[in-house]
């Protein structure tokens, strides 16, 4: 399943997809476009158990404002 995991700002989403490309993931980031419930942002599109990804940027200290199904 592929995921967009939606931080808000470029340092988040950086340091998100940096985190889970060093755990293995093909991660990537984005900027998210307008019509969101949270607006303008980043984001990172990433594959793979949510659960665990989402732990991960977590324990990491990335502020994650919603995660979406691609």
């Amino acid at each position: 399943m592929n995921y967009k995991v939606v931080t808000g700002t470029i340092t988040y989403a950086i340091r998100g997809r940096d985190l889970l490309r060093k755990n293995g993931y093909n991660a990537n980031m984005e900027k998210t476009k307008s019509g969101l419930k949270n607006g303008c942002g980043y984001s990172i599109t990433v594959s793979g158990d949510i659960e665990k990804i989402e732990r991960l940027l977590r324990d990491a200290g990335i502020k994650i404002l919603e995660i979406l199904e691609k």
